[in-house]
């Protein structure tokens, strides 16, 4: 069975946003597939962010490291495995920000399939503090995601993932080893389209649609930015 890991990514602040990306990809990116066979890893990808769409209370991310892995086929030599992810996590050392940057093992659910070229979007959400997860789960992938898809004349989706976090989010090996903040109660990641319908009806849905979201959303802590997928292995 594979698992999903979502890694919101902030810099060192001694590090500009291309001096990080530059390093992410061209060292730690050969060091992670080096890696690959011992830890399970069976997909890895990196999102570097390109632009800010919603400007919100909490930073933006520099990009976003995602793993698919298959505990099936890690390693059976412990000490291997140790020797791995403690490689891995030393390197991150020289250019993450790990206090600032949440990790933790997603609920991966595609909702539509579709081409994905061009840039994708980012949503890191936040639910809404009067919300549990499970309410805020449910309007999520029951209300709001199909409420965008039934209209493509307007929001345009061809390609679109819920990643929900589990109840477990926050204690994972992972987030522990690096002290963690906590993790975004979800991730939506959207390619699509141009809308083509008219100005007037793209603003009274859309309108609609931002009066929704502050039902289930924290908006001002879910910050959403475009990003160009970068596929690394797999």
């Amino acid at each position: 069975m594979q698992h999903r890991i979502v890694f919101p990514l902030r810099r060192l602040p001694d590090l500009s946003r291309d001096e990080f990306q530059e390093y992410w990809q061209s060292t730690h990116a050969p060091l992670v597939a080096s890696h690959a066979a011992t830890l399970g890893i069976v997909r890895y990808q990196q999102v570097h962010t390109r632009m800010e769409t919603r400007v919100t209370e909490v930073p933006c991310f520099d990009g976003v490291a995602e793993l698919w892995v298959d505990a099936s086929l890690r390693s059976a030599d412990a000490g291997a495995v140790a020797a791995a992810s403690a490689a891995l996590l030393d390197d991150e050392r020289r250019f993450i920000d790990h206090s600032a940057s949440p990790v933790w093992v997603a609920e991966e659910d595609v909702r539509l399939v579709g081409d994905t070229s061009g840039l994708r979007m980012t949503a890191m959400l936040r639910r809404n503090p009067a919300l549990t997860r499970e309410q805020f789960r449910h309007h999520w992938r029951e209300v709001h995601g199909p409420w965008a898809m039934r209209n493509p004349e307007v929001f345009g989706f061809r390609h679109y993932v819920q990643l929900h976090a589990p109840t477990d989010a926050d204690t994972n090996p992972l987030a522990k080893a690096r002290q963690s903040p906590p993790a975004f109660d979800g991730v939506s990641e959207i390619y699509r389209d141009a809308p083509t319908a008219s100005p007037e009806a793209v603003a009274a849905l859309r309108a609609e649609f931002l009066e929704d979201e502050k039902y289930f959303l924290d908006i001002p802590a879910s910050p959403v930015f475009m990003g160009e997928v970068r596929v690394i292995l797999g």
